[in-house]
């Protein structure tokens, strides 16, 4: 699968004759099966407006998005989300379902309207919390999990489905440093399968040590590139306004980017 926007451009009306207000402006992006884009920015920048555009979720101002050559715009919603998945903000869970219960629900574009679940939607559902490691809360009641392990429920109710592209907004904000890392991980697991990720993140070290490309927003114009490129103590600073250091160290033979934030240098 490839996607590709050209330049898409996002923006509310301005009010009596104002401006528009653009919340951004020409992104150019592309990204084939496999790969992991993170999307990096400052509060206000537009990353969550930007997946939203994504999904057709908001109109875009200007530009196209496609799979596969195909405008988004011409698919119909059940045509684009066989492709896609969502896994939006949300960290604490109401429903009483159970975990197996609200995972089966991501089968519903497979069962027929007024269907039941087959034998084949229940073993998938088994299969991936098995894959995701969290077999154990199958009987749960999902208002009983943590946030943690409630962000890895919603990750298999979102891959239940055998998406070519699982998107995630911010899945690893609010979480502890554990469940931080099981997320995280959960993405590169999902690379080697040849599933496409995107995730929005407030961390720019996560994007440098799990993102194949990165787009950062917030600055004066929109930077797409491979992430050890564009993720870099120059567009940090100018993006962000924080003086950091980026280092690399050896662990079990591999080699880890790290980012130290050493002061806010108020250029933003």
């Amino acid at each position: 699968m490839r996607l590709k926007a050209e330049n898409v451009s996002f923006a509310y009306p301005g009010n009596k004759g104002d401006a528009d207000r653009f919340i951004f402006k020409n992104v150019n992006l592309e990204l084939d099966s496999g790969k992991i884009l993170a999307i990096l920015g400052p509060n206000g920048s537009g990353k969550t407006t930007f997946l939203r555009c994504l999904m057709g979720m908001l109109k875009l101002t200007s530009g196209t998005c496609q799979i596969d050559g195909r405008p988004t715009s011409a698919m119909s919603t059940k045509e684009f989300w066989e492709k896609v998945s969502y896994v939006p903000q949300q960290r604490m869970a109401t429903s009483s379902f159970t975990v197996f219960e609200n995972v089966l629900l991501g089968r519903s574009g497979q069962i027929a309207f007024f269907g039941t679940p087959r034998k084949e939607d229940k073993e998938a559902a088994e299969k991936i919390l098995e894959e995701l490691g969290i077999i154990k809360f199958r009987d749960r009641r999902c208002n009983s999990l943590s946030g943690g392990e409630f962000q890895m429920v919603l990750i298999a109710k979102a891959l239940v489905s055998d998406p070519e592209l699982l998107i995630l907004d911010e899945p690893e904000s609010g979480l502890d440093f554990r469940n931080q890392l099981i997320v995280l991980n959960t993405m590169d697991k999902l690379k080697e399968k040849g599933i496409s990720c995107i995730f929005n993140t407030h961390y720019p070290k996560h994007a440098l040590q799990k993102a194949d490309y990165s787009l950062i927003l917030g600055g004066e114009t929109p930077v797409f590139g491979e992430t050890g490129t564009v993720v870099n103590e120059k567009n940090i600073e100018e993006v962000f306004g924080v003086r950091a250091v980026i280092n690399e160290m050896q662990v079990d033979g591999e080699t880890i980017k790290n980012i130290i934030p050493l002061y806010v240098t108020g250029k933003k």
